[in-house]
């Protein structure tokens, strides 16, 4: 039967280890209310009258239109991905720590309460009137501290932790791949925003050039000029331009939501952005672009950081066959006074120090160690594979940008010389009607044109500015890098 002081003990433990456990869960935000506030509108509250809006303990997103490159700022310091990577690279730096203790001794200690229901004693059953010489106590304490270091493992202990540092190095470079990705969606974004607005703009612009002149075909027929068909056909292009106009609208709203997901805030934020269509000349060559990916695309240093981690990792299994070699040392104590003869003159301790040194080696163990080095080395070609075939995305991304920048590049020649001939065409065609020499059909196709011609030199623009991003992108570096080699 256990004492009732050490079940007052255990009880005792037990109330102040679930009073911790509340304290900590105490006042601590619903995680389900934190979540909703990433779906709802900004403005509607939860529970407790608190705003979903406090969750966003971020960068916040100003009242006035931004800037590309303040949206790039506010991207890198809120975006989620972005975090996630930077986590990696923390558990990396974790895991390099975990590999360091490897080479540092290990100590532990223990501390425990003894208690029998019977006191332990020795009986000579040839004798059973002699008294029973007494072993132990039925109840004593006793403690125990130990140290242990390896001193050499045949390269086991330097080969994980080289792996762990390397794979610190593999995070750093993957965090740098990160940041660049997410400076290239938000530029995909932004200017996919842009994009939204200025067809908007263009559907307003084509929406009153129709109506006005579906109030000129309404005056002429009036007066017999014209028949009540180019009316009507009007009539159709005001109802077409008016449906291009209500999805241009939804248009925006998805862009803004799009563009707000990138920035890491509240997708339904009405963000606002500078409409920056600034043309930044660009004159590298192909082979200019492949070297420069060479000398700044993280994934090519990632690749070979990963064959090394195999390497070492061949190395580390091997180790796995030769001994390993450490040192001990042990000190223990109990105040179980029939242990130590209490009350002789012997001089025996209740406490004792031994020290030790070893090696230890693995005579069999199944066949485990020489997999493990099979594996290895199937892991090491794996990688080698994996590594050309990032160097031929590499270079199969650089020049699908490089042609995207230079396809855009002519685009925007064409298209604007085509808005300006569509805009003289439309004149015309104006002045014709007016004087009854064209049809109301002449009209519509006109402003469809120039409508069209509008929207291909936009488009073409912002391609060209998004394609020169994602160039910088798969070359791995920045605009103004780029900018400084031409």
């Amino acid at each position: 039967m256990i004492p009732k002081p050490v079940i007052a003990v255990i009880c005792l433990f037990a109330l102040i280890l679930s009073s911790c456990a509340g304290t900590r869960l105490h006042g601590r935000e619903n995680p389900e209310n934190r979540l909703k506030g990433r779906i709802l509108l900004p403005e509607m509250n939860v529970t407790r009258g608190e705003k979903h809006g406090a969750f966003y303990k971020a960068v916040p997103i100003p009242k006035r239109p931004i800037s590309l490159q303040e949206a790039i700022e506010i991207a890198l310091k809120n975006n989620h991905a972005l975090r996630r990577a930077l986590e990696d690279v923390d558990i990396a730096a974790a895991d390099k720590n975990i590999a360091r203790s490897l080479f540092l001794p290990g100590i532990t200690a223990g501390w425990a309460y003894d208690w029998s229901d019977r006191q332990r004693a020795m009986v000579n059953p040839k004798n059973p009137l002699m008294p029973p010489m007494y072993a132990g106590e039925k109840e004593f304490r006793r403690a125990e501290i130990k140290l242990m270091m390896t001193i050499w493992d045949f390269g086991r202990s330097l080969g994980a932790y080289n792996q762990a540092k390397l794979g610190h190095e593999i995070a750093g470079l993957l965090y740098e791949r990160a940041r660049q990705q997410v400076i290239l969606n938000v530029v995909s974004a932004y200017y996919d925003l842009l994009r939204a607005q200025r067809g908007k703009i263009i559907a307003e612009e084509s929406l009153v050039q129709a109506k006005e002149h579906l109030r000129t075909a309404t005056v002429f027929e009036k007066y017999g000029v014209v028949d009540m068909n180019d009316v009507l056909r009007a009539k159709v292009q005001v109802a077409e331009l008016s449906q291009m106009l209500i999805k241009a609208r939804n248009g925006v709203e998805l862009a803004t939501s799009k563009l707000n997901s990138v920035l890491g805030i509240n997708v339904n934020s009405p963000t606002r952005v500078v409409d920056n269509t600034t043309i930044v000349p660009f004159s590298l060559s192909l082979r200019d672009c492949l070297e420069l990916a060479v000398e700044h695309r993280p994934e090519f240093e990632v690749v070979q950081n990963v064959i090394r981690v195999e390497e070492e990792g061949i190395r580390t299994a091997r180790a796995g066959h030769l001994p390993r070699i450490y040192v001990a040392g042990n000190y223990a104590w109990n105040d179980d006074d029939y242990q130590k003869f209490a009350g002789s003159t012997g001089g025996l301790h209740d406490d004792n120090i031994s020290a030790e040194i070893g090696i230890q080696i693995e005579l069999f163990g199944g066949g485990r160690t020489t997999a493990e080095v099979r594996k290895a080395k199937k892991k090491l070609a794996k990688a080698n594979e994996k590594a050309k075939d990032m160097c031929d995305g590499i270079s199969l991304q650089v020049k699908a940008a490089f042609l995207d920048v230079h396809e855009a590049r002519e685009r925007i020649k064409v298209t604007k010389e085509a808005v300006a001939q569509a805009k003289e065409n439309l004149r015309l065609m104006n002045n014709k009607y007016r004087e009854s020499v064209v049809t109301s059909i002449d009209i519509v196709d006109a402003e469809t044109l120039l409508t069209r011609s509008k929207q291909n030199y936009y488009t073409a623009l912002y391609d060209y500015i998004v394609a020169l991003a994602r160039l910088e992108n798969a070359i791995g570096t920045s605009s103004k890098r780029i900018e400084a080699t031409q």
